[in-house]
C-alpha cells in the first residue's frame, strides 16, 4: 500500500476573530461600533498546506505531528527489526483530521480456530483536531478474513500525547516484548476457544457491545442467540462485524471494547 496520500503537507497559522471596536463616525458625529480582527493569542489554526484548507482550530499547547514525520520514524524503525512487514489495507486509512495504518507481521503468528491464525500488527493512529493523540498498540489480523484485532488487556498499550511529543524509537524492543508475550495471548485464546457463552456473558457482551450490533449480529448468523458457540467462536463474529461493517472512524473503539469483553 503506497502511503503518499497519508503525507500531505499541513502547517500552523495564526487565528484572528472578530471584535468589535468603538469609533467616532464623523458624518453621523456620533460613536458607531466597527468589527476589526483581533489576533486569537491561545489559539492556532492546522492547516492543509496543499489545498490551503482549514482542518481544526487547536490550543497553543498543541504539538502538530506531521503524518510524514511519524510515518518516515516508524519506517526506519520497522526496517531495523529485522521482521517482515506490510500494511494493512483493509484497516488502514486517512482523512484530513486523522490517520489510521496497520502493519502486519505475516511471520508472527498466534493459532486460533482457523487454518491460518492471527498475524500480530501494530496499529499507528495521528490526528491534527485534538481527538486523540499519537497512538500505537498492538492486535492481530486473521488471516482468512481480514478480522481486525486488538489486544489491550494482555499486553500493555502505550500512549504519547501531542503536547509531550513523541518517541518511536523504542518499536524494536516494543516488538521483541510483545512477541515474548505471544503465549500468554495464545492461553487466552485457548480458554475463550474451551468456553461457552451462558446468559450472563451473552448480557454482559450486549450491555458493552451494544443492543444494535449483538441483535444484528445474531440475524447475520441466523441465531436465536449465542449460547451455543463458544467465546472464540462469538470473538471472532464480532471482529469480523467490525472489520467489514463498521464505519473506519469508529473500527478503533469497537476493536478496544471487544478487546475489553474478550479479556484480550
Amino acid at each position: 500500500m503506497n502511503l503518499e496520500s497519508f503525507c500531505f503537507p499541513v502547517e500552523e497559522r495564526e487565528v484572528y476573530f472578530s471584535s468589535k471596536s468603538n469609533f467616532f463616525d464623523w458624518k453621523s458625529n456620533g460613536i458607531v461600533q466597527r468589527a476589526s480582527p483581533k489576533l486569537a493569542l491561545n489559539h492556532k489554526a492546522i492547516i492543509r498546506s496543499d489545498k490551503n484548507s482549514l482542518i481544526s482550530i487547536v490550543n497553543k499547547n498543541y504539538k502538530l505531528v506531521p503524518n510524514k514525520v511519524l510515518i518516515d520514524q516508524l519506517m526506519e524503525q520497522l526496517y531495523r527489526t529485522d521482521q517482515k512487514f506490510a500494511i494493512e489495507p483493509h484497516h488502514s486509512y486517512v482523512r484530513d483530521n486523522r490517520m489510521r495504518i496497520q502493519i502486519q507481521f505475516p511471520e508472527l503468528v498466534i493459532k486460533d480456530d482457523s487454518s491460518g491464525g492471527m498475524a500480530l500488527s501494530l496499529y499507528i493512529h495521528n490526528s491534527y483536531d485534538m481527538s486523540e493523540g499519537i497512538r500505537l498498540y498492538w492486535g492481530a489480523i486473521r488471516a482468512i478474513c481480514t478480522n481486525g484485532v486488538v489486544f489491550g488487556q494482555v499486553l500493555a498499550k502505550f500512549y504519547g500525547k501531542h503536547t509531550k511529543g513523541f518517541n518511536i524509537k523504542n518499536l524494536k524492543q516494543s516488538l521483541e516484548k510483545t512477541y515474548s508475550l505471544i503465549p500468554d495471548i495464545q492461553e487466552r485464546i485457548d480458554v475463550l476457544d474451551s468456553v461457552k457463552v451462558d446468559k450472563d456473558f451473552e448480557k454482559e457482551f450486549q450491555e458493552n457491545i451494544g443492543k444494535k450490533i449483538h441483535n444484528r449480529i445474531l440475524f447475520e448468523n441466523n441465531q436465536d442467540n449465542f449460547q451455543n458457540l463458544t467465546q472464540l467462536q462469538l470473538f471472532h463474529l464480532l471482529t469480523n462485524y467490525i472489520s467489514h461493517k463498521v464505519k473506519q472512524d469508529y473500527q478503533a473503539r469497537y476493536q478496544l471494547s471487544a478487546s475489553k469483553i474478550f479479556k484480550l
